[in-house]
C-alpha cells in the first residue's frame, strides 16, 4: 500500500519516508530544469536521485501526484522566504517592499525551482491537477494583495487607486522577474529588487 500524497497523511509518514519524498522532489526539480518537463520521466528522475524508478512509484503512484508535490514544495519554500522578509514590517509600504524584494531574491537563489514550476504550470494532461492548484494559489495571492492595498488605503497610508489593478500589476511585474534574471545572469539582484520595490512604493504612496 502506498503512502498518502495529501498533506493530511504527512503526520503518519516516517522520517525516512519524508526524507525520501524530499529527495525525489529535489531530483524532479533538477531534472525538469536540466532537460525539460516533457522528458522528465520517472527513469530520468530516478537516475538523478540515484534510486530505482520503482521507489518513485511507491511514493508517487502517478506522475501527476509528483508534479503537484513539486508545486506544493516550492510554494511552501517561497512562502517561508517571503514571510521572513515581510515579518516585522511596521507599515503596509514596508510589507509591500518586503514582498517584492523577497520574491526577487528568491528567484535569484532558486532558479531551478522557478523553471520547474513554470513548466509544470504550462503543461497539459498529467499536470492538470498541479496547474489547477497553481491557478488557485495565484488567485489567492491576488486577493491577499487586494486586501492589503485596501487596508492600507483605509488607514490613510496609500493613495486612492483601484486595489485590483495595482495587485494585478505587482503580480505581473513579479512574474516577469524569473525570465529577466535567467536571460541576464549578470543582473545586480539587490539593485533590481530595490528598483522594483521603489517603483511600486512610489505608485501607492500618498503625495
Amino acid at each position: 500500500m502506498q503512502p498518502e500524497n495529501e498533506s493530511s497523511g504527512q503526520g503518519r509518514r516516517s522520517f525516512i519516508e519524508q526524507a525520501r519524498r524530499g529527495q525525489i522532489v529535489a531530483a524532479t526539480i533538477e531534472t525538469i530544469a536540466e532537460i525539460g518537463y516533457a522528458k522528465a520521466s520517472f527513469v530520468q528522475i530516478a537516475r538523478r536521485a540515484g534510486i530505482s524508478p520503482g521507489l518513485i512509484t511507491y511514493h508517487f503512484a502517478k506522475r501527476e501526484e509528483l508534479m503537484k508535490q513539486v508545486m506544493l514544495t516550492v510554494h511552501d519554500s517561497m512562502e517561508q522566504a517571503l514571510s521572513s522578509r515581510a515579518e516585522g514590517s511596521e507599515s503596509y509600504r514596508g510589507a509591500l517592499r518586503g514582498l517584492i524584494e523577497g520574491f526577487v531574491h528568491y528567484c535569484a537563489e532558486h532558479p531551478a525551482e522557478l523553471v520547474a514550476i513554470s513548466q509544470i504550470a504550462a503543461a497539459a494532461r498529467d499536470a492538470e491537477a498541479a496547474r489547477a492548484w497553481s491557478e488557485e494559489q495565484n488567485a489567492s495571492t491576488l486577493t491577499e494583495l487586494e486586501d492589503m492595498f485596501r487596508e492600507g488605503q483605509e488607514l490613510g497610508e496609500f493613495r486612492d487607486f483601484a486595489p485590483r489593478v495595482m495587485a494585478v500589476s505587482v503580480i505581473a511585474a513579479m512574474e516577469a522577474t524569473p525570465a529577466e534574471l535567467w536571460a541576464r545572469p549578470d543582473t545586480d539582484v539587490t539593485q533590481y529588487a530595490k528598483e522594483l520595490a521603489d517603483l511600486f512604493e512610489l505608485a501607492v504612496r500618498r503625495a
